[in-house]
């Protein structure tokens, strides 16, 4: 007795293989460039964030007086951030003693500037007064006041 051709055969022929593999490598390869992707963006969000976080720190230590508003400074950060740059440009508009601040912080990363910009007004605080410096003023004199006795 002959065996027919259209038996049932075993195992995959060579080919079949073979493009189950290319198969597999372009999807390996497709998810290490998503791995790649999503790591890029990781990086840029904590970039964005350390930046705000600075320019914040430095915007605060202008409001406490700490920094002077009487010049535009530049400078670098210290310890740990000592790769990020600051700016702080004081100009001062209308009413006495109030001025625009512009807080620039700025990094370089592999190539790529991060920059983050703060502006807001803000009083000199080297030129006002704080509460605790404010004095109480005199109490009211009954005598002078005829509403406060109760006699009109």
């Amino acid at each position: 007795m002959m065996t027919s051709r259209s038996a049932a055969r075993r195992g995959l022929s060579l080919i079949e293989v073979l493009l189950a593999l290319t198969i597999l490598l372009l999807a390996i390869v497709a998810i290490g460039r998503l791995v790649d992707i999503g790591t890029d963006r990781g990086n840029d969000a904590r970039a964005a964030t350390r930046g705000n976080r600075l320019a914040q720190g430095k915007m605060a230590e202008v409001e406490a007086g700490v920094v002077s508003l009487d010049s535009a400074i530049e400078g670098e950060f210290e310890g740990d951030d000592a790769a990020w740059k600051f700016n702080v440009t004081p100009e001062l508009v209308g009413p006495p003693n109030l001025y625009t601040v512009t807080v620039k912080v700025t990094r370089d990363i592999q190539g790529k500037t991060y920059e983050v910009v703060l502006v807001q007004m803000l009083f000199d605080p080297t030129k006002t007064g704080s509460a605790a410096q404010a004095e109480r003023p005199p109490p009211p004199d009954p005598a002078a006041d005829p509403a406060m006795t109760g006699m009109e």
